[in-house]
């Protein structure tokens, strides 16, 4: 299997940053010679385009950026403005999903297409 079909199949179990949907396509972009080429991926729903990097300072911006967005929705069952962040993925389906915590009470909450969902209506 070559790099980038290794990088659009896990692409397609990870949900989109914006919408949330779990339909990536992948390409490669090797504009820039003499350096190594970028993976980028387009969410075949909302038309996001983000590059794929190993990159850690870059993925700890999104995830900030995603922390900060959850923080001024609050906890949906009990609005606790102190959220803990995780990202999961189911080993049986490939699901994979961000899981809110509500820090006070210890809600769990699921962010899907619609926000941060409390779990256990």
């Amino acid at each position: 299997m070559t790099r980038l079909e290794t990088v659009a199949a896990v692409a397609k179990s990870v949900p989109c940053p914006i919408c949330l949907n779990s339909k990536l396509e992948v390409n490669i972009n090797g504009e820039r010679p003499k350096s190594p080429s970028d993976f980028h991926a387009v969410c075949s729903h909302c038309h996001h385009k983000m590059v794929i990097t190993q990159d850690t300072k870059t993925m700890e911006e999104a995830w900030l950026r995603l922390e900060q967005s959850i923080n001024n929705q609050g906890c949906p069952e009990c609005g606790d403005l102190k959220l803990n962040l995780e990202f999961l993925c189911d080993a049986d389906s490939n699901d994979c999903f961000f899981l809110v915590k509500c820090g006070d009470n210890g809600h769990y909450s699921r962010i899907n297409q619609e926000g941060v969902q409390f779990l256990f209506q």
